[in-house]
């Protein structure tokens, strides 16, 4: 792909170069908000954020800066259907892309990095099932061509087949195992 020729361009690709929010200015408004999530153990990052708690973290990260604010307000609410809170983490795998106008493979890489908030360098296959899920379900918000389930779950698949498992969590590191995912 031609990342010059916009036709070629995803739209959430096209949205992140409008944004202003920088990878830091997300990696705190992500820690802001797991601050200010109830940790009830109903969502399966065990976090949930409610509207308001996210609302005070982007102003308390100073993010009022148009179209960011708007934008992601907007995301929150795609997000959180029943007004009863999102997954704090898997909210923010899915809007990490507009902090980034790296190609596919950096906006792979920090959707773990925000997945990953303890740092750990790991990622497990049902994390990286609902990171990629996060993501497709904030591309298909501006209109991009997504994946079915089963396919996020066959490139999830394909990537841990013959990889080293750490410990006993299915765990594997993420770190230079992108490429893989995105080709």
């Amino acid at each position: 792909n031609n990342a010059s020729n916009t036709s070629d361009r995803m739209a959430i690709s096209a949205m992140s170069h409008m944004m202003n929010i920088t990878k830091p200015q997300l990696l705190q408004l992500r820690d802001n908000c797991i601050s200010a999530s109830i940790n009830d153990g109903s969502t399966p990052s065990g976090y949930k954020l409610r509207r308001e708690n996210f609302l005070q973290a982007m102003r308390d990260s100073r993010i009022s800066i148009e179209p960011d604010y708007q934008v992601l307000e907007k995301l929150f609410t795609m997000w959180d259907r029943n007004s009863y809170g999102v997954d704090t983490l898997t909210f923010f795998a899915g809007i990490s892309p507009l902090a980034s106008i790296m190609d596919v493979n950096t906006k792979l890489q920090f959707a773990i990095e925000v997945w990953d908030y303890k740092k750990t360098g790991r990622v497990s296959r049902i994390s990286l099932v609902r990171i990629l899920q996060a993501i497709n379900e904030t591309s298909s918000y501006f209109g991009d061509k997504v994946l079915i389930p089963r396919q996020i779950v066959v490139i999830v698949d394909d990537l841990f087949d013959g990889e080293n498992r750490l410990e006993d969590d299915d765990a594997i590191q993420y770190e230079g195992r992108v490429e893989k995912i995105a080709s």
